[in-house]
């Protein structure tokens, strides 16, 4: 069911560019089971990356855990105009935590977007913009440019209610959950900070789903766009509505 909700203006502010947290690996164990489209590689996905990227509207940090092999073999290596930061994690939800640590060390404006991505996503072009759209919604904290394809067809979410919200390119839902790319302004992400750690603790997979699910009891919203703007590359999972296979050029 979807509950239409027009937006009203917004006096929600946004601080300076978006900062991009973008995360690799030279291994990643829990991704070799996963079906993804023809001609996939992580390579593929940061070229896309970073050809989307406007960058007098962002700034970009690439976070590498080269626990299972030296950063100078990864493809990221023929990237050195880009800023890395190397650690040692060697799953996926220590990783994570590393990252979390870092971005909160970090002397940020509470109303800086904080976008954190993983390394086998794929974007639309002008997703900045739609970004700032859906974050400057009255009372959005969370906003995803997945546009989930299993809660469309999932038993679990027959039932599954949404607000529709209406910004200037998109439409939007209220979704319960999403993976750990997503974007939030920094001050939200320091007030939620305990709930991100303990759901990345004593587990080499962080529990995302459980995790959104648990912002959301404790008021949080967390939002999608109709058809999504980037894909988790899972073929059978993509965002529909999107030839994305092109977009692996």
């Amino acid at each position: 069911m979807f509950l239409l909700r027009r937006s009203p203006p917004s006096a929600r502010t946004i601080h300076g560019k978006i900062e991009v947290f973008a995360r690799h690996c030279i291994v990643s164990k829990i991704s070799q089971h996963k079906n993804r489209f023809p001609g996939y590689s992580r390579e593929k996905c940061f070229r896309n990356f970073i050809s989307t990227l406007d960058r007098d509207q962002a700034n970009l940090t690439l976070i590498l855990d080269s626990f299972y092999g030296k950063s100078d073999g990864h493809f990221l290596a023929g990237y050195p105009q880009e800023k890395i930061v190397n650690i040692q994690a060697g799953t996926e939800a220590l990783s994570f935590l590393q990252l979390l640590a870092y971005i909160v060390s970090l002397p940020l404006h509470p109303d800086t977007i904080i976008y954190i991505v993983e390394d086998d996503y794929l974007h639309l072009p002008g997703w900045i913009p739609l970004m700032r759209e859906g974050l400057l919604l009255p009372g959005v904290d969370y906003v995803t440019l997945y546009d989930h394809r299993d809660k469309y067809f999932l038993p679990i979410y027959s039932h599954l209610t949404s607000r529709i919200f209406i910004t200037p390119n998109s439409h939007w839902r209220t979704i319960p959950s999403t993976t750990n790319t997503f974007a939030v302004r920094f001050g939200t992400l320091l007030k939620d900070l305990p709930v991100h750690q303990r759901f990345s603790c004593n587990c080499s997979i962080s529990r995302d789903h459980a995790k959104f699910c648990s912002l959301k009891r404790r008021g949080r919203l967390l939002i999608s766009p109709m058809p999504g703007w980037s894909t988790h590359c899972e073929s059978e999972f993509a965002s529909p509505c999107v030839d994305w296979e092109r977009f692996l050029g």
